[in-house]
């Protein structure tokens, strides 16, 4: 059964996704409806198909031609010349090669902009991304695999070095460390990188990021992902201020970025003994309880200081008798700890 219509409702504003098919079971057009409390709004996005190609335009509901669709209903996707794309807020086409998604060109009518993405594949794999923007600028991303594995990104712009990113596994084929690339002058170094450690269960239990702050690499920030159960608790740290300066090649560097966007007061606080002795800061926990569907029936947020939890939602989820979920209502807690519902999501499907 296909996804055929969302309904969204809480104090304050409704809003509403249908969705249409043909007989292929192909998408026709998605209808998006909305209001608050001073507004109504649409949007209609009609799909075209020719071959295994296919593209979208978007009207607003200010248009003739979301008005037509609106007054005769969607059997009317089944005809032809009944839109007008000059009033179009948008089109984009995909085109396809085997399967495979080849390009992707979208026109932004109403700001008058373009872009268009190409791809090229070996053995099924994606081997190239070629981005042109509206100025002319074009950036192409290779991919690099062995074994069918991704091993690394090299991103160029107009043919310059833009940066590289490599990715390092284990044994097992587990992502062990993300390390980005950038350059200075003519040398490329390693800017920051991701390490990824994981629980007996091979899931990311620990994610560290690394920057480069005056030629070394600085823990700036720690993720982790505690599952016990149905419940998954995530806690954030950091080692606050550094972020925006790290990736530098040297504090030369920095420093000039700094001057460069009128910072020269920046300067000498960001010295060689700012990251020696990092004060790593606690940012945020949350726990997240899931039902059996992997859906989420409670969230609560923590203070990391005092862990006292000072704000907690409560999911229902229904689901019919193929497994899909049907709705969800949640609800907040309110002056005596009782439950009040505060928004809710329907689902409806098709055959």
């Amino acid at each position: 059964m296909r996804l055929s219509k969302e309904v969204y409702r809480d104090d304050h504003s409704s809003n509403t996704k249908q969705i249409f098919y043909n007989d292929k079971k192909q998408i026709t057009g998605i209808l998006e409806t909305g209001k608050n409390d001073t507004a109504e709004h649409g949007l209609l996005s009609v799909y075209e198909y020719t071959g295994e190609n296919y593209r979208v335009v978007k009207y607003g509901h200010e248009t003739k031609s979301y008005t037509a669709f609106k007054t005769k209903g969607h059997a009317i996707l089944g005809a032809s010349d009944w839109h007008t794309v000059d009033e179009a807020f948008s089109t984009r086409e995909y085109k396809f090669e085997n399967g495979l998604l080849v390009a992707d060109h979208y026109h932004n009518i109403h700001h008058g902009t373009k872009e268009s993405l190409n791809y090229t594949y070996q053995n099924g794999l994606k081997v190239s991304e070629t981005r042109i923007r509206e100025d002319g600028t074009v950036l192409k991303t290779n991919y690099t695999y062995q074994n069918g594995i991704l091993q690394s990104q090299l991103l160029l712009s107009n043919g310059q070095f833009s940066e590289q990113i490599i990715y390092v596994y284990g044994n097992n084929q587990a992502l062990l460390e993300e390390q980005r690339f950038n350059k200075h002058k003519e040398t490329q170094y390693l800017a920051s990188e991701k390490k990824f450690f994981y629980n007996a269960k091979k899931e990311v239990e620990k994610t560290e990021y690394y920057g480069r702050y005056d030629g070394k690499m600085v823990l700036y920030r720690t993720e982790e992902a505690i599952r016990q159960g149905n419940v998954l608790t995530k806690k954030e740290a950091s080692f606050s201020g550094i972020e925006q300066v790290i990736g530098y090649y040297d504090l030369a560097a920095l420093h000039d970025t700094l001057k460069e966007r009128s910072m020269e007061w920046a300067v000498p606080m960001y010295d060689k003994k700012y990251a020696e002795k990092p004060v790593f800061d606690a940012q945020s926990c949350t726990i997240e309880k899931y039902d059996d569907r992997e859906n989420v029936t409670e969230l609560k947020l923590v203070d990391p200081h005092t862990r006292e939890t000072y704000w907690t939602t409560f999911f229902r989820n229904e689901y019919n008798d193929k497994s899909q979920l049907e709705f969800t209502i949640c609800y907040r807690i309110v002056d005596g700890g009782k439950m009040e519902e505060s928004s809710i999501k329907k689902f409806y499907y098709a055959d």
